[in-house]
């Protein structure tokens, strides 16, 4: 099984955020055969605190953006 497309959509869209925020090592893992309660982890890692608050502020703002 594999996540919907509207979920596929929305994963990118968090994943360019992230990157425009200078995320690295941006991972998504499709877990939707295997837990019920997501469909895909998104993964990101930042280089300090301040700029993973950069990267969520950045990804909150691109979906709040697509709805």
């Amino acid at each position: 099984m594999t996540a919907p497309d509207p979920v596929l959509a929305a994963v990118t869209i968090a994943a360019q955020a992230a990157s425009d925020k200078m995320g690295d090592q941006i991972v998504a893992f499709d877990v939707s055969g295997q837990l019920s309660i997501t469909d895909i982890f998104l993964i990101a890692s930042a280089s300090n605190e301040r700029q993973v608050g950069a990267i969520v502020d950045g990804v909150e703002e691109a979906l709040i953006k697509k709805v």
